[in-house]
């Protein structure tokens, strides 16, 4: 009780600076719901749920969506969580964010529940394991309003195309990021025939090979922003289709065992045509350093970047610490200046690590 008195009375003041008390059980309905929108659902429960008849009713009757957070939870107190606040309100939880490993596990080994929180937009679960995803994933296709996804998987996922076609089939979805380790060497991605993805920011933690991009972006037309955090590899050919992406203006990607001459045939296929910030991680190919390349690259084929990013990471030895002042000049023309892109580098012991935006 301790907790509720601290917040029994609120002191303010009216235009005339006379000193009012407010009891907070004197506020409006619409004002306690307002103050339920910043408390953890959790925390609304345990407190106001026996207090009073008033604040029960408050709490049974309200149509107000329910945000859940199961971050760090005993198993004790998940029971407790999941019989009194999830299953009697499960029509009005909008969010549901499960971190807990023990939990993560629990919920999806011993309960069937996901396909039933209709009203759910935001999904985030992490250290899910493999095992789990294809009923786990089945059940979220029934998840009509389910717009924002992120999944972090734990251990190796042995069906990776399939669950990548788990989730492109999610009729919603909006926002997606996923961090998977696959078994290797995975399986390409086919390219998409029929279904698409209405996805327009994705995040992905996976090791992509660059002709398996075409294959994921082919489920995505309506892409705006995408990340490719782990690293990007590329094989010797590159065979690709031909793709339209009309929307997309944001683009990161990790090319550290991507040669610039394979980064090139992928924006020569005018992937990039629209986008207009790019930020990209590159290791130990020279050629991303020549700045007429880039010049190039930019005015015929991305001519809408406004924002350009690169990190460059090489080993200097007695060989080669010469050539690399000359290069980083190159980078100091008009062309260069008229964009306000200005580079910096730093020399290191054990190497060089060249950034520009």
């Amino acid at each position: 009780m301790e907790q509720i008195n601290n917040i029994s009375q609120v002191t303010a003041f009216d235009s005339n600076s006379l000193l009012t008390i407010v009891h907070f059980e004197g506020l409006s309905n619409e004002v306690i719901y307002e103050i339920f929108e910043y408390l953890d659902f959790f925390h609304i429960y345990e407190i106001f749920f026996n207090l009073n008849t008033r604040f029960r009713n408050l709490l049974i009757s309200s149509t107000l969506p329910i945000k859940i957070n199961l971050s760090s939870l005993s198993k004790s107190n998940f029971e407790y969580y999941y019989r009194n606040m999830i299953i009697p309100y499960q029509h009005r939880i909008q969010s549901f964010y499960l971190s807990n490993l023990f939990i993560v596990d629990l919920f999806l080994s011993s309960f069937s529940l996901i396909s039933k929180l209709i009203q759910l937009q935001t999904l985030i679960i992490d250290k899910i394991q493999s095992k789990y995803l294809n009923n786990f994933l089945n059940d979220l296709f029934f998840l009509p309003h389910l717009s924002s996804l992120v999944l972090i998987c734990k251990n190796y996922v042995p069906n990776r195309n399939n669950f990548y076609k788990q989730v492109f089939r999610l009729s919603s979805l909006k926002y997606c990021k996923l961090s998977i380790h696959a078994l290797h060497p995975p399986e390409q991605l086919p390219i998409a025939t029929n279904e698409v993805s209405p996805i327009v920011h994705l995040v992905i933690k996976d090791t992509i090979n660059l002709n398996e991009l075409f294959a994921f972006l082919s489920y995505v037309p309506q892409l705006h922003r995408l990340s490719i955090d782990r690293r990007s590899t590329c094989n010797m050919q590159m065979n690709v289709c031909s793709i339209v992406l009309n929307h997309l203006t944001h683009v990161s990607l990790n090319l550290r065992d991507v040669t610039f001459d394979d980064f090139e045939i992928l924006v020569k296929k005018n992937l990039f045509h629209q986008v207009q910030v790019l930020y990209i991680l590159t290791h130990g190919d020279i050629v991303y350093l020549v700045a007429n390349r880039w010049q190039f690259l930019i005015l015929s084929h991305m001519p809408y970047l406004r924002i350009f990013d690169i990190q460059h990471r090489v080993i200097i030895n007695a060989t080669n610490r010469e050539i690399y002042p000359d290069l980083f000049d190159q980078f100091e023309s008009l062309f260069w200046f008229e964009r306000q892109w200005f580079f910096a580098y730093h020399i290191h012991e054990t190497g060089v690590t060249a950034d520009g935006n």
